[in-house]
């Protein structure tokens, strides 16, 4: 699995598409962005098996191809999370925990108990421009701008943040870009991932 760590912004929709032009952001600009049309199914049992373990496990479409994503139990520092997480190809249809080299999470993971039970509960569409930042100590940056909904069936909430994902080099550069960006926009840090909202928009946990 690889290490994900990254630092999570609310923002306004409105100032979403101004972000990139930020005149303090230029510097670290050295090639386009990329815009795509994200829609993710989250998958867990009706009874949040996969949440009560921290986890959160998830099929997303992005350009024409499926990824089958898988989360573990994560730490927050300093507003940053870190948590383990491993993407696989996928056909968008069945879950395959196969690739999973920890034998005890694989063993609890392919487990009938479990598996039969685990079934699409929420879905995110949203568009995402993603934006790398290169900084002069050669940290590399994604700052993504994601707008959308979370739906779980007639529920709906709204998706209008910022994610500075660290992809190689100090930490620190993403407190840097942050302060950069709230200096300018409205900006609140968020502590709720996009599954955990979709979380919020189930009923009552079933058994």
């Amino acid at each position: 699995m690889d290490i994900e760590i990254e630092l999570k912004l609310a923002a306004r929709a409105e100032d979403l598409p101004h972000i990139l032009a930020l005149p303090a952001l230029q510097p670290f600009i050295k090639v386009r962005a990329v815009t795509a049309q994200l829609t993710s199914i989250y998958y867990d049992t009706p009874s949040q098996e996969l949440r009560q373990r921290d986890m959160a496990l998830r099929l997303r479409r992005a350009q024409g191809h499926w990824v089958q994503t898988l989360k573990t139990k994560g730490s927050e520092i300093d507003g940053l999370f870190t948590r383990q997480e491993l993407e696989t190809p996928s056909d968008g249809h069945a879950l395959d925990f196969s690739v999973v080299q920890d034998i005890e999470l694989r063993s609890y993971l392919q487990s009938e108990a479990l598996f039969k039970k685990l079934h699409p509960r929420f879905i995110t569409e949203f568009t995402r421009v993603a934006q790398l930042l290169q900084c002069a100590d050669g940290t590399v940056i994604e700052l993504a701008l994601d707008k959308g909904e979370v739906l779980a069936g007639n529920a709906r909430d709204v998706i209008a943040e910022i994610e500075l994902e660290l992809k190689h080099g100090n930490p620190q550069r993403i407190h840097d870009i942050a302060l950069l960006l709230r200096s300018a926009f409205h900006l609140q840090p968020e502590a709720l991932s996009k599954a955990e909202r979709g979380y919020r928009l189930l009923p009552t946990v079933e058994h």
